[in-house]
């Protein structure tokens, strides 16, 4: 199919001004002019100017540069950094619970796994070697089992038909992250993360359809460590 000439140069247009927009927004926040910028990162006014415009690319060793100048990480020349609200957190029973309102509080997202849906948890469980960690899942849009989540730790949420066949025991069906454990023959046990026993009674012989949301975790990091990067 072919793109016409406008539509290539609206394309054009809208990145000169995305890109534009970031490199001044970032001298901006620094609070630095471009001269001053050019000086401190060794090069002539006419070289800035065509980066804010766009007509010069930035290689990487200049990110670099610019990075050490305007104490920011090398990706954020080329794309803004990403902050979310932390909301979530699992304690050690496994169970996903809200984090108060006075407590939740922004946290820097991997700019390579940030997207719209995703879900960041705290894992607020002492005495483990992941106190203290962020773990990212996916929140499909189309609430789906996912088939990579089988035998691996996931965010696991009841679907309403598993709510509804257990009756009044569906109060006790949060949100977990916990491994789901293939018991070969279709079905399946919610396990703790730490002692590999069924989180509750109601965690033992399901089936993929007595799951709303099944989906692995995505990645793990300290956030002071990422915050300490990019700072």
């Amino acid at each position: 199919m072919a793109i016409s000439k406008d539509k290539l140069k609206l394309i054009k247009n809208n990145h000169l001004e995305q890109t534009e927009m970031l490199l001044h927004k970032l001298l901006k926040k620094a609070d630095m002019s471009q001269v001053e910028f050019a000086k401190k990162v060794k090069k002539d006014a006419s070289t800035i100017n065509r980066w804010i415009k766009n007509s010069r690319a930035i290689s990487w060793d200049n990110a670099e540069k610019i990075a050490n100048v305007l104490n920011i990480h090398p990706t954020e020349v080329y794309q803004p950094k990403q902050d979310i609200i932390l909301r979530y957190r699992c304690t050690w029973d496994c169970i996903l619970e809200e984090i108060p309102k006075e407590n939740q509080h922004q946290i820097r997202i991997p700019y390579e796994y940030y997207h719209e849906d995703i879900r960041a948890v705290l894992m607020d469980c002492p005495g483990t070697s992941s106190d203290g960690e962020i773990w990212l899942f996916d929140m499909p849009k189309n609430k789906l089992f996912a088939k990579d989540a089988i035998g691996k730790i996931c965010y696991l949420k009841a679907s309403q038909s598993f709510k509804k066949k257990i009756g009044n025991k569906a109060g006790g069906c949060q949100p977990v992250v916990a491994l789901l454990n293939p018991k070969g023959n279709g079905k399946f046990d919610i396990l703790h993360n730490y002692t590999r026993e069924p989180v509750n009674d109601l965690c033992q012989d399901l089936v993929p359809t007595d799951f709303e949301i099944a989906s692995p975790v995505k990645v793990k990091y300290d956030p002071s460590l990422l915050q300490n990067i990019n700072k």
